[in-house]
């Protein structure tokens, strides 16, 4: 029961981790049998009847088998030691597990990299990891610090849960408790709620409990927030919880090391291109999978709190030395360094100096075996910002050598601009504020190869010697092009169409709810707004075909971006279903707008599969003002303008003006 997480919780109370079981589950049941497709057996640890997971995750199932071709998936559902099994006799091809069993996992059968992270949404919000509450009643005065907390009874729903025992296991550690032997546990049994019913009837005095279960239960209105405190609060940025601990990392999906690679980068891939926005995401309540987290904070977690695979501590440790003959060893040391002084004063000058060179040359040794290894860049300058020393991996990155580098300013060589291309200052330069105040710095910084090209780096520099950095510094830097190339792709993910490459329904409406706000502020610069539909689209789908239909949306996408000025923003709805904004425009010029797009739009033939095929277009239009309390109203107008244009006979522009 080690293992046994926040599962059973996130079954009750945060259902993506059990729906997450059943997104690899439900894998192989979308594809029907083909001997032309190789089989792929996915293992999975679940927590939630099988039928229901398989239900819920179908959509996504659908998806998968659409995006990785060739292949058939099954899947098993399998509790813990079901799972280890499996795996051990390579009866499954991908694990998906929680966090502390993927360590496990990895550690006695070599799973793989995480391949990706499941991001599920709790309270309509995005969240990748979890942590721990520490709480206890808000009279409580004489429980304020964690070290308080020695001697008190603590409930929690058991050991194994990393969120409900082991994360705040870990943090009272380094506050110097060891948990259970610190406090009097009182283990509730799952779900978590148990754990806040029993500090509210007194039965405990604090209480652990995984991050979001307090706010959900005041979203229910079984808890008053005002009547709990919450013990060592963190605010990392973004996590919209209360939370005690450091995070941790949701789900990761793995592959055993016989699987095939290939098909593990296509599996990965398709997760990850799975829209966070999209209808697939929406229908299994998730926000989709991001690149893979970093999971060793939870082996680091569970090697300090000795559980399993670290749990066979070794019989006898320097620590438990040092614990039980404390005295006995500073007197051996003491006795040791006094024979070895009266030992060091008798060995010949010549002999001293041998040894010394000996020692110097072989850690200089070292220290070049150590550099060139290092997968980042790492250069150490003087007092005066001079190069010392550069390893391999940084004259790769910078397509410079060793000679060009030692001995020149750093700043001036490949620092000296940023990324616009504006001069860099010589006293903005962290490496120079460092040797002046011996602070240690991290942050994105723009360094400069040899050929005048630039690429972004996570720069840390950290000074060497007295205070004041005047024994130099060491920096090292990682080359972050290809991870700001991935947080743009998702970025534009989503807020981009697909099809249309204009902005979606989601990525458009926030926009236009920031221009009410601004013309809420400014009610003299009003903005028109036109809601767009093509004529009997259906209609074309029918005839032309699907694909035909496409290629109709993106013509009008087109043309209607080329009618727009810069400051203007069209986005696609939904089908053939678009609006468009027109800051600082009046109603009029609006409907000149879209008199003028229907026109354009009348007059053009679309070629698709050598057919030639027309459309045309109906416009609404109306004005946002600021006595708009909210965007759906004006999108309402506007849609009852696009109805009168409809009713109308089509191909029309209809106008809807503002409540006077």
């Amino acid at each position: 029961m080690w293992l046994r997480e926040q599962d059973e919780v996130m079954c009750t109370k945060f259902f993506p981790h059990p729906a997450l079981v059943a997104v690899l589950l439900s894998l192989a049941a979308a594809v029907p049998p083909a001997a032309a497709q190789e089989e792929v057996r996915l293992g999975m640890l679940a927590f939630r009847p099988k039928a229901e997971m398989q239900q819920h995750w179908r959509p996504l199932v659908d998806y998968l088998n659409g995006s990785v071709d060739g292949y058939r998936f099954t899947y098993s559902a399998m509790n813990y030691p079901e799972l280890e099994q499996a795996i051990a006799g390579r009866g499954v091809d991908f694990v998906l597990t929680n966090p502390a069993h993927y360590v496990l996992m990895t550690y006695r059968n070599g799973l793989s990299s995480p391949l990706a992270t499941l991001v599920p949404v709790e309270d309509g919000r995005p969240v990748s990891s979890f942590g721990g509450v520490i709480f206890t009643l808000a009279g409580r005065d004489d429980l304020t610090r964690l070290t308080d907390l020695r001697g008190h009874r603590v409930a929690a729903v058991e050991r194994g849960s990393l969120g409900g025992y082991q994360a705040q296991a870990m943090e009272l550690l380094r506050a110097g408790m060891r948990l259970p032997q610190d406090i009097s546990l009182v283990e509730t049994g799952m779900p978590h709620d148990a754990v806040v019913t029993a500090v509210l009837a007194g039965e405990a005095e604090a209480g652990f409990v995984r991050t979001g279960l307090l706010e959900a239960m005041a979203a229910e209105g079984r808890l008053d927030l005002r009547q709990v405190r919450v013990l060592n609060p963190q605010q990392p940025p973004g996590f919209p919880f209360l939370l005690s601990t450091r995070l941790y990392p949701e789900w990761p999906l793995a592959a055993l090391p016989h699987a095939d690679e290939d098909l593990a980068r296509r599996v990965a891939a398709a997760l990850l291109a799975l829209p966070h926005d999209g209808a697939v995401a929406d229908s299994l309540a998730i926000h989709g999978f991001n690149i893979p987290q970093d999971y060793e904070p939870v082996r680091i977690m569970l090697q300090a709190l000795r559980l399993p695979p670290f749990d066979a501590a070794p019989e006898f440790t320097a620590h438990d030395v040092w614990h039980k003959y404390s005295w006995e060893v500073l007197a051996a040391t003491l006795m040791g360094g006094v024979i070895l002084l009266l030992a060091a004063r008798l060995l010949l000058l010549n002999r001293r100096l041998g040894v010394e060179r000996q020692r110097v040359a072989q850690q200089s040794e070292e220290r070049h075996r150590l550099l060139a290894a290092l997968g980042e860049g790492v250069y150490g300058v003087d007092c005066t910002g001079i190069c010392t020393f550069v390893n391999p991996a940084a004259l790769d990155m910078l397509g410079l050598t060793a000679e060009e580098v030692v001995g020149a300013d750093q700043h001036a060589l490949f620092h000296h601009h940023r990324e616009d291309g504006a001069g860099y200052p010589l006293t903005e330069c962290p490496v120079y504020q460092t040797l002046r105040d011996g602070q240690t710095r991290q942050m994105d910084e723009w360094f400069l190869r040899r050929d005048g090209s630039g690429f972004p780096v996570l720069l840390t520099v950290t000074p060497v010697g007295g205070t004041g950095g005047q024994d130099g510094a060491v920096v090292v830097f990682r080359d972050m092009a290809e991870r700001r190339r991935l947080e743009t792709e998702l970025r534009t993910q989503a807020t981009t169409d697909a099809l249309t490459g204009l902005s979606n329904r989601r990525h458009f409406l926030a926009e236009i709810a920031r221009e009410l706000n601004r013309i809420q502020r400014a009610p003299a610069q009003p903005a028109a707004v036109l809601m767009v539909d093509l004529d009997n689209f259906k209609g074309v789908n029918d005839r032309y075909g699907h694909a035909a239909g496409d290629v109709v949306l993106r013509h009008f996408a087109t043309t209607l971006a080329l009618s727009l000025r810069g400051s203007d923003l069209v986005g696609r709805l939904g089908g053939e279903e678009f609006a468009v904004l027109l800051p600082d425009s009046s109603l009029e010029h609006g409907g000149q707008l879209a008199e003028r797009l229907r026109r354009l739009v009348a007059a053009a033939t679309v070629t698709a599969d050598d057919a030639t095929v027309c459309y045309t277009v109906s416009i609404g239009v109306t004005l946002m003002v600021a006595a708009d309390d909210t965007v759906d109203r004006v999108l309402a107008r506007a849609d009852a303008a696009l109805y009168r244009a409809k009713d109308g006979g089509r191909d029309r522009v209809a106008s809807e003006p503002p409540p006077a």
